[in-house]
């Protein structure tokens, strides 16, 4: 894991510090021979200006320079071997700290820590010709590196594990942002999809009946008054009741939590909305069967809806006078919802239609199953089947 520092072109304003630092200080620590000196600064500064970006091929050339230039020797002076290690520790620390896994690190640690071992012995033999490096001298400047090595280890992973515990958390900030960010748009996305659900279901509905009450009302109303005037109020109740479920549907929607059970809907209203579709002129019967449980409120507006919903389609799809049938099956797990029709025309297909749309999704919601689609004989069937259990613990 490299350590991020702010950078011009790859160099950092530390890393030409350092290398203005390592030229001078080589230059004075050669004064006897000042153009090796500079020579010798240029280089080792150039190359190190690279040694974040290139910590092992920054290494594999301080280790070849400095032991090249070891074994030069002129007017009886070299470079002292102060100035040879503390270029072999910038290019030992670059790689610690810099190199991309710390397998490579650890490697390019122990290459500059035994380059360092020979480079010492070899600038101390160059007076005898480069004669019998002996091992007792390569024992003894070991010992000399590992003192002054093992401080650049420790400076090194520390600041290596320091950048990289900064880099995990910063990471870790970065997934939690990105994960709420993502929750927040699933969340408006259901909300939207909930509202979407609500009024379609309640405007659908209430305004089929509304054209169609409407309708028969301008038919009837030179023929027969009292069917015109049965008409308009069916129209002024259906908008009455209408509008009372839009405000409860705007007061969930402003409460503190906008959670689905506290939507107002109860089992025993399933019997008003097949009345709702009797005075708007269709045939509909209910069967229940069993008794009902007590469920949640989101379960109780799905059944309603589920029922709205398949009986609005039929007086809009079902061609003249259908009849329709309403069953409500309570059984100890679960609720089972089937509506049929003995319409002729034709209903919208089960993929497509935001009513059917929308009881799908309702019935999602609560791990059910849920089908649509013409019947064999004639007429159109919808069954949905909602598990209690799956009820009670998508809202409990």
């Amino acid at each position: 894991m490299r350590v991020r520092v702010p950078t011009v072109g790859g160099i950092s304003p530390v890393d030409l510090l350092v290398s203005i630092s390592v030229a001078g200080l080589s230059t004075w620590w050669w004064h006897q021979f000042r153009a090796g000196g500079v020579a010798f600064g240029l280089l080792a500064g150039t190359v190190l200006l690279w040694r974040r970006r290139y910590p092992m091929a920054v290494l594999a050339a301080v280790v070849a320079l400095t032991t090249a230039t070891a074994t030069i020797k002129v007017n009886e002076s070299q470079l002292h071997e102060g100035m040879l290690l503390v270029t072999l520790a910038c290019a030992m620390y670059a790689v610690i700290v810099h190199a991309v896994t710390l397998r490579r690190a650890v490697a390019g640690g122990l290459i500059a820590s035994l380059a360092a071992a020979l480079v010492l012995p070899l600038q101390n033999n160059v007076a005898a010709g480069l004669a019998e490096i002996r091992l007792w001298d390569i024992g003894s400047a070991a010992g000399l590196v590992v003192g002054y090595g093992g401080v650049i280890w420790a400076v090194g992973l520390s600041v290596r594990y320091l950048g990289q515990f900064r880099a995990n958390a910063a990471e870790r900030r970065i997934s939690a942002e990105r994960e709420r960010r993502d929750n927040t748009r699933i969340a408006i996305a259901e909300e939207r999809a909930r509202i979407a659900r609500e009024l379609h279901d309640i405007v659908a509905h209430s305004l089929s009946v509304i054209v169609l009450q409407a309708n028969g009302a301008t038919y009837a109303f030179d023929r027969d008054q009292g069917r015109a005037r049965e008409a308009l109020r069916i129209i002024g109740a259906t908008g009455a009741d209408a509008l009372d479920e839009i405000r409860q549907l705007v007061e969930l929607l402003r409460s503190d939590d906008g959670a689905v059970d506290r939507t107002p809907a109860a089992l025993d209203q399933i019997e008003a909305v097949v009345q709702r579709a009797r005075d708007a002129g269709l045939a509909a019967a209910l069967t229940v069967r069993g008794t009902p449980p007590d469920v949640p409120g989101g379960v109780a507006l799905a059944v309603c809806r589920i029922v709205q919903e398949s009986l609005t389609n039929i007086r809009r799809h079902a061609g003249p006078r259908p009849v329709a049938a309403v069953m409500i099956d309570y059984r100890p797990d679960r609720i089972e919802i089937e509506v049929t029709d003995s319409g002729t025309g034709v209903q919208p297909t089960s993929g497509g239609g935001l009513g059917l749309v929308g009881m799908r999704e309702r019935v999602a919601l609560y791990g059910g199953t849920f089908e649509a689609g013409p019947r064999p004989d004639g007429g159109w069937r919808v069954h949905a089947g909602l598990p209690l259990t799956g009820a009670r613990a998508v809202t409990g």
